[in-house]
């Protein structure tokens, strides 16, 4: 530890009095009154909790359950229900506290007000608790800056009292919380229920990529992580968390195979939870099963409706909705099978349902439409589609560019320059406003600076000037990284088949050709990739044979697309 980082004995004495400070007030009372609804079909958890009632002991499952299922509001209900059937329960509370933390999708640790009351409970229910339980405990006293844990609180959180994460960097208590964990899952390797828990946490303390996605690299220990989860998956193949961060832990082009089985059983062993229904998609998205990709979604987006439907029979408020990611795993998977249809229809629901957000990411979504009609190629239905709403000036750039390159497409150059100069100045705004290297900054510039290279790209090469195209065209798709390594791509990976259809236009076979192979690899089975490559390779006299093959492929990808699609 470097000098400067050495905790001074006033150090010490601050932060003791500041941790102190954040478990002060009256200790929490249980609610008695607290209950929670029974939803079956979540898969089944084992985890042991010491209590003394039947009820506790199911409702503490069914929140272990939830919880392994990413849905934290129905975890927390379950865990305050089985705190009131037996308020002695320390691991009850334990739970608590641990949902209302950090995930991965939500790694920030905000306000923790909540949380750390219900550790304070754990910690003094403690003495009810197994030796095991008590150890899962203490990890969340570290976790949550609580007094029992002060020395190492001190070496952790030194020299700063009160200093949280930069958003960049894990915060030290979260990485202190996945050591322990780590420590915990090496003394009792075949134990899947402290695997799952060691690899939200290492999830967490491991912020940015867990993967290069060139490379195939893991940061940090995620790639010891998904060695674990991988042996424990084989061993344990009905535990539903194991198989869960095992996807999430290879979701990456380089190791998304690893998790095929995981993937192809999850399913079914939760078959009424709509996100471990949906999980298997990030999988068979990654591997070129775009067809399984959409049925499984299909799947979870009923689902999210019966289960809204269930807690409203049962009396209770909506919880954790994943529709929304659903939706647009379905979208990404039905445009890449071709069902342009199927997938227009998605981005209308989709966008009537962010019909009254206001937000960047809602004009997005209000674009999706529009968008969609640009994939397709349908250049008079882009015309005739409404333009997006939004004051923010996403939507003013993504409808524009989609306008535009209709307008270019068919010969409107004006039209399209007209386009371009709406389009320019909320651009502008937008990258100026997303200067950082936050992770939705970037995101946001992705989006931008490839809709201004698409479209000036489009009309340089609608002018003549080819040389000038590619070239705009090229940094577009350079530009696009960010969002196309959004889950799903944001922009459907549609800006290197963009390059390739310009080449095609410029009779640049050969680099037609590598485009449309590059492409390929990194979504395999992409018909759209397949039928620039046919083109390519016919305009360059390649053997029948060859082309055949290529045929045959493209046949195969777009089996279930519309028929315009079809070859």
């Amino acid at each position: 530890m470097p000098q400067s980082f050495q905790p001074s004995s006033w150090r010490l004495s601050l932060l003791s009095l500041c941790v102190l400070a954040s478990c002060s007030g009256l200790p929490l009372q249980v609610d008695r009154s607290a209950r929670a609804p029974r939803l079956e079909g979540y898969g089944r958890v084992d985890l042991a909790v010491t209590t003394g009632t039947v009820e506790a002991r199911r409702l503490f499952g069914h929140g272990m359950a939830q919880a392994y299922a990413f849905n934290e509001d129905e975890a927390v209900r379950s865990f305050k229900a089985a705190l009131a059937a037996d308020p002695d329960c320390a691991l009850c509370a334990w739970g608590v506290a641990w949902q209302l933390g950090p995930n991965i999708n939500a790694p920030d640790r905000g306000d923790l007000k909540e949380a750390k009351r219900y550790v304070d409970l754990a910690v003094r229910l403690r003495s009810n608790a197994s030796p095991h339980e008590r150890e899962l405990i203490d990890a969340m006293a570290l976790r949550y800056a609580h007094d029992s844990q002060r020395a190492e609180v001190a070496v952790l959180t030194a020299p700063v009292c009160g200093t949280g994460s930069s958003g960049k960097q894990a915060d030290p208590l979260d990485v202190g919380y996945a050591d322990r964990l780590h420590a915990l899952a090496d003394s009792a390797p075949d134990d899947p229920d402290l695997l799952s828990l060691y690899a939200e946490a290492e999830m967490v303390a491991t912020r940015g990529s867990w993967w290069d996605d060139d490379t195939g690299t893991p940061r940090g220990r995620i790639g010891d992580l998904a060695t674990r989860l991988e042996a424990a998956a084989a061993r344990h193949p009905q535990h539903t968390g194991v198989n869960h961060y095992l996807i999430h832990a290879v979701d990456t082009p380089t190791q998304a195979r690893r998790a095929v089985a995981a993937a192809e059983r999850l399913g079914g062993l939760a078959p009424q939870s709509p996100h471990l229904v949906h999980m298997p998609s990030h999988t068979f998205g990654l591997l070129g099963r775009y067809a399984d990709a959409a049925a499984v979604n299909e799947r979870a987006l009923a689902l999210d409706d019966a289960r809204e439907a269930e807690l409203a029979r049962q009396g209770f408020s909506s919880s954790s909705d994943w529709r929304g990611h659903n939706a647009s795993y379905l979208w990404f998977a039905s445009l890449m099978q071709g069902r342009g249809e199927a997938a227009l229809a998605t981005a209308r629901r989709a966008a009537a349902r962010a019909a009254k957000a206001d937000s960047e990411f809602s004009e997005y979504i209000r674009s999706r439409p529009v968008l969609t009609l640009m994939r397709l190629e349908q250049w008079h239905p882009v015309l005739a589609e409404p333009l997006p709403t939004g004051e923010r000036g996403m939507a003013t750039v993504l409808a524009q560019q989609a306008r535009g390159v209709a307008l270019a497409r068919l010969g409107r150059v004006a039209e399209a320059r007209q386009a371009l100069a709406l389009l320019t100045p909320a651009a502008d705004r937008l990258v100026a406003k997303h200067a950082g290297d936050d992770y939705m900054d970037k995101i946001a510039r992705s989006l931008v600076q490839l809709a201004r290279a698409r479209l000036g790209a489009e009309i340089a090469l609608a002018d003549g000037h080819a040389d000038a195209a590619l070239q705009l065209q090229a940094e577009g798709v350079e530009a696009a990284k960010a969002a196309d390594r959004m889950e799903p791509p944001m922009l459907a990976a549609g800006s290197r088949l963009a390059l390739g259809d310009m080449q095609l236009q410029a009779a640049r076979w050969g680099d037609a050709e590598r485009s449309f192979r590059t492409d390929l690899a990194e979504h395999p089975t992409s018909g759209w990739a397949l039928r620039g490559l046919l083109r390519s390779l016919q305009a360059q006299g390649r053997p029948e044979a060859e082309l055949a093959g290529v045929r045959t492929q493209l046949a195969a990808s777009f089996a279930a697309a519309d028929a315009a699609l079809r070859p």
